[in-house]
């Protein structure tokens, strides 16, 4: 199906053209210093045709930044391999920023959580207030613990803000859970234990 009706597109606004132009030197110098295989600007016309595959696989009309860190974590672990054993570990110190790791989405996507029901919780104290205050005579089951929820499509927007794009992974995620997050599909909404 993906090879037939999908055909992902290339713009040069929807990635990083100075990370890809980084790697490329960084690549060719470190390919002539070290001795290894030389890279060339085919090597580049790779990542992005890794790239468009990437984003087919995910059956994506264009080419996100994630289909471009893919295909670069892909480029970068063929070139470290490739390499002698004695340089491979300085090579991979040195490309370290370019290598995609699992994890870091869920640190990012933890802090976006925590800074919206930070933001819910701010304006549910807000608004509690002014309800007491309209009111003189209050109660006193007035004080009942406030459910923070937040929604799940307004967590999602935040994230693709910063370009993570797997927020349901990460709601099911140990990380999520032990954090106290819960996620309610039915709702739409993430609630704070």
């Amino acid at each position: 199906y993906a090879r037939t009706h999908i055909h992902p597109k290339l713009s040069t606004t929807s990635f990083d053209q100075n990370k890809l132009t980084s790697l490329y030197t960084s690549l060719r110098r470190e390919s002539a210093v070290s001795g290894g295989v030389p890279i060339a600007v085919r090597h580049i016309e790779s990542i992005l045709r890794m790239s468009e595959a990437h984003a087919r696989l995910h059956l994506r009309e264009y080419v996100r930044e994630d289909d471009v860190d893919a295909a670069i974590d892909m480029m970068l672990q063929s070139f470290l391999g490739a390499q002698k054993f004695s340089v491979r570990k300085s090579l991979r110190k040195k490309f370290e920023k370019f290598l995609v790791r699992k994890e870091d989405g869920g640190h990012l996507l933890l802090h976006l959580l925590q800074d919206l029901f930070r933001n819910e919780s701010l304006y549910q104290n807000i608004r509690r207030r002014r309800k007491k205050g309209a009111k003189k005579d209050t109660e006193k089951g007035d004080d009942d613990a406030i459910v923070l929820e937040v929604p799940l499509d307004e967590f999602e927007a935040r994230a693709k803000e910063s370009k993570v794009y797997n927020v349901l992974d990460f709601c099911q995620s140990r990380e999520f859970v032990d954090a106290g997050y819960e996620l309610d599909q039915r709702k739409g909404v993430i609630r704070r234990n």
